[in-house]
């Protein structure tokens, strides 16, 4: 029996994983500095740097900002995947745990288990409505799922894995999607992604979350975006 999604638990899952951004120091490697006006005057004073007049608070944001983007990237997908789970356990009355579905990649020269970031049980969903799935996948064991807020993997190591995942999914006899929920994703990546997951990107990837749980997650989004803009803000601030 499912049960109506709570949007007070939807905000904090989501303030949860953006609120831990806050967290992040930019400057931490660089001992005693702490703002933009620091580092400046730190590469003002650095022979390599300072005759190019790169304590420019265009470099300085270029420099420092990058893994502070990075860092906020992987919470907004934290959010995503945290959100998504509590959706599906909602929908289907699941467990989290019941929902992990473990397999075996190979991640360079190493074999590495991989969880899945959702499973539903085909038992749950033998009469969804899921028209843009490829496969017949209501022959199979279920869906299992990845969930990106966007995907900005270059590493052909990282990219081969993903690919890797979705034939150990198969072969358990899972139909994989792949959610990636920004429209700015390498392309290259997703092209060749797109040939062993059933893949579903920006409005596609909520339109599929609709269809399968029924919660419009992008309305909620929308409706919520004065509260999660002011937390991301924070923490651009830092830099």
């Amino acid at each position: 029996m499912s049960t109506q999604p709570d949007p007070n638990e939807l905000l904090r899952l989501a303030e949860h994983h953006l609120s831990r951004v806050l967290e992040y120091d930019p400057y931490l490697n660089f001992p005693g500095i702490h703002d933009r006006s620091a580092f400046g005057a730190l590469i003002s004073s650095d022979p390599a740097f300072a005759p190019f007049g790169l304590d420019d608070d265009r470099y300085i944001i270029a420099r420092i900002g990058g893994n502070l983007v990075t860092s906020l990237h992987r919470k907004i997908g934290d959010m995503y995947q945290a959100i998504f789970l509590y959706l599906l356990a909602c929908r289907f009355n699941l467990t989290i745990a019941s929902m992990k579905l473990n397999v075996t990649v190979k991640i360079g020269e190493r074999d590495q288990i991989r969880s899945t970031d959702g499973m539903v049980p085909i038992s749950c969903i033998t009469n969804a409505n899921l028209p843009l799935l490829k496969s017949d996948w209501k022959s199979t064991n279920g869906l299992a799922f990845e969930v990106r807020s966007c995907y900005q993997i270059g590493d052909s190591k990282r990219i081969q894995a993903d690919w890797d995942m979705a034939l150990a999914l198969q072969a358990k006899n899972f139909t994989p999607v792949m959610l990636v929920f920004c429209n700015t994703s390498l392309r290259s990546p997703l092209i060749r992604l797109n040939n062993s997951w059933n893949l579903f990107t920006g409005d596609d990837a909520f339109t599929f979350i609709y269809n399968l749980t029924q919660f419009d997650l992008k309305a909620f989004l929308l409706v919520n975006q004065t509260t999660l803009t002011n937390l991301v803000h924070q923490s651009l601030a830092k830099l």
